[in-house]
């Protein structure tokens, strides 16, 4: 702390020497001084509004001017010269005192994460960052201060900045403030977000306003909203970004990466709504701070708890139920929530098998289930310390059983009576998959400028399937098995991550930040085996044998980040991103430079321009396009390099009439070193040998229109795209559309708020279809010691189109307030006029009657997954 215990130059011999008497008693500064000048016949100059609000109580005979000046401006910025015969009061210029602290909820305690914090007399201003810290160094003197978040109340404070100060500040919900009014649905995408690197950041409140699957409100569905983000048949696959694979977007927990995303192969994410505090999307500038993925950045934070007091909600859909306890455990000072979520698919899924099957005289046993569980501890241990502890675990479970029975007889001419043969046809399929997630942080500030965060986090997934077929026919008299067939299949992957991170946030003016830091992971792979076992004709099972390369590697770097105020129109975010890896006795490095630059042309138009190296060490080879849980993570190796990346591109934002706001977006990316499999490749076994490195492009124009206020808000976003990719062992090494080179893509979603407790919603979304690969001849091939050998003809790769998908959702919510317990109802239809979007062709073979003759008749059929469904979600708040 900075304090100038008597603030004035003194000049020998002149005015400030002349002798004087005085006396107040609990006046103002401002009273003070007109005071003496008046009674003393003084020239004092100075401006009214750099006075701070002091109260005076002084007596002082026959002393100089300049001693009295002195105590009367004690413990004050100003200072005092002569001038021309008359005594300036003024502030220097180049005086400054930092101001920081935590903008939190007044309800809950909860951070708030991007909040705005603004000087209207400097015109200088700062956002919060991840842990609601925020720091700003303005001049001495009058500073009024608006502290501002996306659907909070704008809270103004207005002070005389003598020092350097620490000002913990609490917003209010819009929907606390009275009187309240109704002014519409918030726009998810805030747009204060735009100047600080490309960041689309979503509002989880109003996330629940939208139209969802059963019910269901889903982060990552409404991520597919946006443009650029592209998903497969109704959401399956996971997430691609601009051109990128379902494995090149970095998603994380509270900074800890996630590997695994979906819940039913896709149909829902990891993610518990009601645990997540904020997320932020990053498509096009990525800041330094992050590396890893080529494509993308997720970042979320879960909720901290409520240190004010306890709350308990509960939830109950279609498809899945969830219940969340909070509350403090210091008041003020610690809290904790529990959030848990659990599927009721199984509910419908058991008694519908057993009715098909029983049909087809088998006995049958079909369950599947999930579960999420999120929990957080955090506490606040001094006014300069906060402890963390997150933790995430989930886990899919699928189980399909079957068993027919049947008796045969058959005539033996050595006996009289038929010989009965027991025929049996069994099936089990199991698959188990999750993630657990778990980490510890600190977080510290050094003085008033430096913001420090230590974490230490273990990250794994887990994957294990077993598939087994068999058939059998046993004598029943003799009890000796005359035919028998049996196949087992195992098949496992297991990922373990132990990281250590150290972060700083440093701002030494109000038109600089720096972000620097290190990290350290340790990463353990055993990537998946399939091992078969094959019996004929034996009364002896041998159970195969599992084993697999573990491969171990650490991956460790650092980064700098420096986002300065050019001019009060340029604002640029440079930095560098060092990475390195090793593995097998190789080490890869990258020197990844990122730059964001923002030109406000005026306060309604931004330019924006980004240029950004990827690199990513972890790669994600799949086998089907579903985004089915045997898809393999692996780690670079001696002989699989990391995969490269460079995106550049230019956007604007233009805010026009009354809340409404558009931007456009025009990128390019290239990227090299790219992996898939062969063609004809096996999948699983010595999975090194079986992969192919390309490269790969993409580019497009990306639009979106928003509406911001109002009772009716929303948005439509358009955008046109291209992507490809190329790889010596696919296609014979030519060029082809990527599976996700969707030209055009178009969605539109609304919300009205007719009054308090009514909301109606809906969403359009229309995508080209994507790339695929049919069968176009079948012809046969001689090979020396084997024979003739039939070989299909798949023609160029990716050479057919899906029909265009598109799909209209709507929603209604109803708020009900009644002692204390806040209820909602959601009631909505997916897929509303009953679209069948295919998934994919099966080629089904049919007999048909020409004349006289039967003949075969190969068409392709197609499979579509998710029709007209129901929506209804019924929720309650202690």
């Amino acid at each position: 702390m900075l304090t100038i215990p008597c603030a004035y130059v003194l000049v020998a011999q002149g005015v400030l020497d002349q002798q004087v008497s005085a006396e107040f008693w609990e006046v103002s500064l401002e009273e003070a001084l007109y005071r003496l000048g008046d009674e003393h016949d003084l020239r004092l100059s100075f401006s009214n509004d750099i006075l701070p609000p002091k109260v005076i109580t002084a007596k002082f005979e026959q002393r100089t001017i300049g001693s009295a000046l002195g105590q009367l401006l004690q413990d004050t910025p100003l200072r005092i010269k002569e001038l021309g015969g008359q005594i300036v009061i003024f502030l220097p210029v180049d005086l400054e005192f930092t101001i920081n602290g935590i903008l939190v909820d007044a309800s809950t305690g909860e951070r708030l994460i991007g909040a705005n914090i603004y000087d209207n007399k400097s015109g200088k201003g700062t956002v919060t960052n991840e842990y609601g810290y925020f720091s700003i160094t303005l001049p001495a003197g009058p500073v009024a201060l608006d502290f501002s978040y996306v659907g909070y109340g704008t809270l103004s404070s207005d002070f005389y900045l003598m020092d350097n100060q620490r000002l913990d500040q609490q917003l209010r919900s819009d929907l606390q403030l009275e009187p309240i009014e109704v002014v519409g649905y918030k726009p998810r995408v805030d747009p204060k977000m735009v100047q600080s690197g490309g960041a689309t950041q979503l509002n989880m409140e109003q996330l629940e306003q939208l139209p969802a699957l059963a019910g269901e409100s889903d982060l990552v569905r409404a991520l597919q909203l946006l443009p650029g983000v592209q998903s497969g048949t109704d959401g399956l696959d996971g997430l691609h970004v601009r051109g990128g694979g379902n494995g090149q977007n970095l998603i994380m927990i509270d900074g800890v990466p996630v590997y695994n995303i979906s819940h039913a192969a896709g149909l829902f994410s990891v993610f518990n709504t009601n645990a997540v505090k904020s997320a932020q999307l990053y498509k096009s500038g990525f800041p330094a701070r992050f590396g890893g993925r080529l494509s993308s950045v997720l970042d979320i934070r879960t909720r901290d708890g409520n240190n004010q007091h306890y709350e308990a909600e509960a939830s109950l859909g279609l498809l899945s139920g969830r219940m969340t306890l909070e509350g403090p455990i210091q008041k003020g000072k610690s809290s904790f929530i529990v959030s848990g979520r659990r599927s009721l698919i199984g509910w419908y899924l058991q008694p519908l098998a057993e009715s098909i099957r029983s049909e087809e005289d088998r006995q049958s046993l079909v369950d599947y289930d999930f579960y999420d569980v999120n929990a957080k501890l955090n506490f606040t241990l001094s006014d300069r310390d906060d402890l963390y502890f997150s933790f995430y675990t989930g886990k899919d479970a699928y189980r399909n059983r079957s068993l027919a029975l049947d008796t045969l007889f058959t005539q033996d001419t050595s006996v009289l009576e038929p010989v009965p043969f027991l025929s049996s046809r069994s099936a089990l399929e199991e698959m188990t998959w999750g993630n657990t997630v778990t980490s510890m942080r600190w977080t510290h500030l050094f003085g008033d400028q430096l913001f420090a965060s230590l974490t230490a986090s273990y990250s794994g997934l887990d994957v294990g399937i077993t598939y087994e077929r068999g058939d059998s026919l046993t004598n029943a008299r003799s009890g000796s098995v005359t035919d028998r067939y049996i196949s087992i299949g195992r098949y496992f992957s297991q990922i373990d991550d132990f990281g250590v991170r150290l972060d700083f946030d440093y701002r030494p003016a109000p038109v600089q930040s720096l972000r620097f830091g290190v990290f350290a992971t340790r990463h353990l792979f055993e990537p998946g085996l399939l091992s078969l076992e094959l019996v004929e004709k034996s009364d002896t099972l041998r159970q195969p044998r599992m084993q697999a390369r573990a491969i171990s590697a650490v991956e460790f770097g650092g980064y700098l980040e420096n986002i300065w105020q050019v001019s009060p129109e340029v604002k640029v975010n440079a930095g560098l991103h060092l990475a390195a890896f090793q593995v097998d006795g190789q080490t890869y490095s990258s020197l990844q430079p990122r730059l964001i630059a923002n030109w406000s042309i005026n306060n309604r138009l931004l330019l924006n321009g980004y240029l950004s190296k990827m690199t990513q060490f972890v790669h994600l080879l799949s086998n089907s396009t579903l985004g089915l849980p045997n898809d393999l993570w692996v780690p670079s190796t001696a002989s699989v390099k990391p995969e490269q990346s460079w995106q550049f591109g230019l956007s604007s934002t233009w805010q026009f009439g009354e809340g409404w706001q558009l931007t456009g977006d025009m990128y390019t990316k290239y990227m090299s070193q790219l992996l898939t499999y062969s063609e004809g490749a096996l999948f699983f076994n010595n999975w090194e040998s079986n992969l192919t490195s390309g490269t790969g492009q993409a580019y497009g124009m990306e639009l979106l229109l928003e509406k911001r206020q109002g009772k009716t808000t929303g948005w439509a976003s358009y955008g046109l795209a291209w992507a490809d990719r190329r790889f010596p062992l696919v296609n014979n090494g030519r060029r082809y559309p990527y599976r996700y080179d969707r030209r055009h893509s178009l969605t539109l979603a609304f919300v009205h708020v007719f009054n308090e407790w009514l909301e109606f919603s809906g969403s359009w979304a229309m995508n080209s279809g994507f790339a695929f690969s049919l069968p176009q001849g079948r012809y046969q091939v001689f090979l020396p010691g084997v024979g003739s050998i039939n070989v299909v003809d798949y023609g160029e790769k990716n050479s057919f189109r899906m029909p265009v998908y598109h799909r209209l959702d709507f929603g209604v919510n109803l708020y009900i307030e009644a002692e204390r317990v806040r209820h909602t109802l959601n009631l909505g239809v997916y897929n509303l006029y009953n679209r069948r979007n295919p998934l994919y062709y099966n080629l089904e073979t049919r007999y048909v009657t020409e004349g006289s003759e039967i003949r075969e008749d190969r068409r392709f059929s197609p499979v579509w997954l998710l029709p007209l469904i129901p929506a209804l979600n019924y929720s309650l708040k202690l």
